[in-house]
Parts: structure tokens; sequence; C-alpha cells
């Protein structure tokens, strides 16, 4: 790896981070189904020119070759996590969110395990146990001091659980589709179909609540969510695969919680305790642990590098 694609690799954690922060300052504002329908629309409004200039729309006739699969993977990859992150926002931390974000790759390795019949040693099982067990601590603790609610850690989880999903979907049924057709396409039907539920929902509080009546903070909230967090986000993580492969650039996922409870610390005054880094170190451990293949019986122990493909706040 050169210095650009670490550097590449700290500004997308660091964007991903920061979309807990945006959450936190947008849903309990303008609602979750608003924050999710401007987030996938204007993803895919940036990624459409991107897509256009790379020449993509050649890939059209696959689009439409692979529609259900893709309304599948949309539903999965975006439009439900996005809801459900959206309404956890309201009342989750942002570093805790981020922290039970970092369970994607942990539902990846349960979900192989189930879908693919992927083996599942000891090693692995250890690091699924205390992965999830590190969940469970963590969210108890909060739950107990009164600073979240477990259908707001339920919602979390179902989002990776869903991220999990889709990344399956995609590897088993749209193999030699391109990352960014599938990202672009996915963003805009997820937006498409959010459109109807986010302008009969309206925001909160309406008619009190009107679009003019937003702060600036929350309409930076709104476009770092669609423009930085989604958009180029999405296109760089699509091109850090290109460049180093999907192994290395899933390693995104160890620094994500980092920069959540940082931008939580510095722009909501939330508090990092001990227990959150304990948490944080004992789910990533878990993570990697899951993550590393299963040698054949009678040949010697090789670990393999994360190979989970996608990870998405």
């Amino acid at each position: 790896m050169h210095l650009r694609d670490h550097l590449a690799l700290l500004l997308l954690a660091a964007l991903w981070g920061a979309s807990f922060l945006f959450l936190r300052q947008a849903s309990p504002v303008v609602g979750p189904i608003m924050v999710a329908a401007v987030r996938t629309l204007g993803g895919a409004l940036v990624l459409l020119p991107l897509l256009m200039w790379r020449g993509g729309l050649h890939d059209f006739g696959k689009v439409r070759a692979h529609r259900t699969t893709l309304l599948g993977v949309a539903l999965f990859s975006t439009l439900i996590p996005f809801l459900c992150l959206s309404q956890a926002a309201r009342s989750l931390p942002a570093g805790l969110m981020s922290i039970l974000n970092a369970t994607t790759p942990l539902w990846g390795a349960l979900v192989g395990w189930v879908w693919t019949r992927e083996p599942m040693g000891t090693r692995r099982l250890v690091g699924l146990a205390a992965g999830f067990a590190g969940v469970m601590l963590l969210s108890a603790e909060r739950l107990q001091s009164g600073e979240a609610s477990l259908l707001a850690v339920v919602l979390v989880m179902l989002a990776t659980l869903c991220y999990a999903l889709s990344v399956y979907m995609v590897q088993r049924r749209l193999h030699g589709v391109p990352s960014l057709t599938v990202t672009t396409s996915t963003l805009a039907m997820s937006g498409l179909a959010l459109c109807w539920p986010a302008w009969w929902a309206g925001l909160p509080g309406a008619p009190a609540s009107t679009w003019s009546s937003l702060s600036p903070t929350v309409w930076g909230a709104l476009l770092g969510l669609a423009v930085l967090c989604t958009g180029f986000a999405y296109d760089l993580f699509n091109r850090l695969i290109v460049r180093i492969g999907a192994s290395r650039a899933i390693s995104v996922t160890f620094l994500i919680p980092i920069f959540g409870m940082l931008w939580g610390a510095l722009f909501l005054g939330e508090s990092i305790s001990l227990s959150m880094v304990l948490g944080t170190v004992v789910i990533l451990a878990g993570t990697f642990l899951s993550n590393q293949s299963v040698p054949p019986a009678g040949s010697p122990s090789s670990p393999r590098p994360l190979s989970f493909d996608k990870e998405t706040p």
C-alpha cells in the first residue's frame, strides 16, 4: 500500500465515522424517513455523474437483467439500514452507534456460515462469541445508565445484519456487475421508494417545522450525509477495493469507531468511557478472529485477511 492508500483509508474512516455525528444532528429534527430519503437520493445524484463519466451507462442492460436482485440489494444495503440507523440516532450517542456498527463483519461471518456453509472452526467461533459478548456487555451498561434504549440497539444490530446479507447477495448474484453501477442503482431505487413516505410523513412537528426553519447545523448534517458520507465515501471505497483489494479496504472497519467516538466527543460533548474503549477492543478482536479462514485438515494454520468487502454506516 502506498501512502495515498493509507491516507484514503483514514479519510474514509473519518467520513463514515462522521455519519453518526450527522445522524445525531439531523434525525431528531427532520425525522428518520426524511433523513434516509435525502441520504439515498443525494448519494445517487452525486454518483450518477461519475457513473456517466466513467462510461457506466453501458451497464444499463445488466441493471435491467438483474433488476429483481438489485431491488433486494437496495432493500438490505440502504433502505432498511438507513431507516434503522436514522431512527436509532434519535436516542443513541454517536460514539456508541459507531461501535455497534463495527459488528457488520461479525454478521458477515455468521451469514457466510449459514448461507454458504463456510467452515466454522474454533477460532472463528471464539471470535463470534467474543464480539457479540462485547456488544451485549456494552449495551447492557448503557441501558442500565439510561443512555440507550433497547429498541435503538436492536435497530443498529438489524442494520448491520442487513449489510451482511446485502454483501452476500451481491457476491453470489451480481458477479460481473461493476460496484459503482450497483451502488448508484440501489441508492436511486431506495431514494425513489422513500420519496412518497418522506413526503407523507413530513417533518416532525409540522406544520410548525418547515424546511426554512431548519438551522445551518441540520442542513450541513443532511448535506454531509448525502454528499460526503454516502456519495463520495462509496466512490472512495470502491476505488480503494480496485487499488488495494477488498481484504485491505475493509480494514477501515477497525478505524470507524475511533472516529465515531472522536467526532461525538468533539462536537456533541459525548463522553468516552473506559468501558467504551474496552468494548470496542473486544468487538474488533472478535471481528478479526471471526473472519479468519479455517485451514484444511492436516495443513498448517494460515490466517486469512478480512474478506468482508463492504462496510456501510
